[in-house]
């Protein structure tokens, strides 16, 4: 018998967390959905997806004690940035290049 699994099954009396699937994949969605807002519009809908994995999996990391809080919050922010940019480009782009006739103000 492993002399490293003693006590109940877990490894020197200290228990295995596992990482989060759902943390990596946020954060994969998160640099994708970067790289794509740049070229296309179909990186925020891939943004909004992973903002969403990306809220569920650290729900699951507070409730189950698993691994993997760095990668949801780091998938969190790219997802957020890559739903702010594009909002923030329009808003600029209606205020600063829409002809003067056009304007309410």
């Amino acid at each position: 018998m492993d002399k490293s699994i003693d006590q109940g099954g877990y490894r020197n009396g200290y228990e295995e967390r596992v990482l989060n699937t759902k943390a990596v994949i946020s954060l994969v969605l998160g640099c994708v959905s970067l790289l794509l807002i740049l070229l296309t519009l179909i990186g925020l809908v891939i943004a909004i997806i992973g903002f969403f994995v990306s809220y569920v999996s650290l729900k699951e990391i507070h409730k189950t004690n698993q691994q993997g809080y760095g990668l949801a919050v780091a998938g969190l922010t790219c997802n957020t940035l890559a739903i702010i940019i594009p909002l923030l480009m329009l808003i600029v782009s209606l205020l600063f290049f829409t002809p003067a006739e056009m304007r309410m103000f």
